[in-house]
């Protein structure tokens, strides 16, 4: 296995895939690239409801509306190498032409929610993972248009997190 350095820096969709990845190996779990999107995703919306802040860099990170649901396409590309294959190493990245780093989640409010997120979702297939958000009155069920990959607007993905939240509320 190859020496991979850690690198700190603002958080975005790669770290945040970066520490799921780190998780299912803990946890002796695959984690495959639909489902590896989706809880980025996922996380990504429950911290636009709680923190009312992005887990995303708006630089790199950008959610669509795909075929298959949401995709962060920054996260699609890092990973696709893997294709239906589990994940078994983080993405890198290259830093001034030099050496090649894996971002990590340094966040504490996001990897709390991550974590969450990995406990909530640890035993659903990518199929579950796809029939969760691919759904009419979703996020990506309002934007989605057949051919297109449109962008999710982070407003659409927070009401539905934070409907969701209060549904949840509600029942406990």
């Amino acid at each position: 296995m190859k020496k991979i350095n850690f690198l700190k820096m603002k958080t975005n969709a790669t770290a945040i895939a970066n520490f799921f990845v780190d998780l299912a190996q803990m946890n002796g779990k695959e984690l495959r690239l639909i489902g590896l999107i989706k809880r980025v995703y996922i996380t990504q919306g429950f911290t636009l409801a709680i923190h009312n802040r992005t887990a995303l860099d708006s630089r790199f990170d950008v959610v669509e509306a795909w075929k298959l649901g949401p995709v962060i396409p920054s996260i699609y590309h890092s990973f696709k190498h893997f294709k239906t294959e589990p994940i078994t190493e983080p993405s890198v990245i290259l830093v001034d032409g030099l050496e090649f780093l894996a971002p990590i989640l340094e966040d504490e409010n996001v990897k709390d929610i991550a974590s969450s997120v990995w406990r909530r979702y640890i035993n659903y297939s990518d199929s579950d993972m796809i029939n969760l958000l691919h759904q009419k009155e979703t996020p990506w069920g309002y934007c989605y248009v057949e051919g297109e990959n449109r962008v999710i607007p982070d407003d659409f993905t927070k009401l539905y997190y934070t409907k969701l939240l209060e549904y949840e509320n509600k029942r406990n």
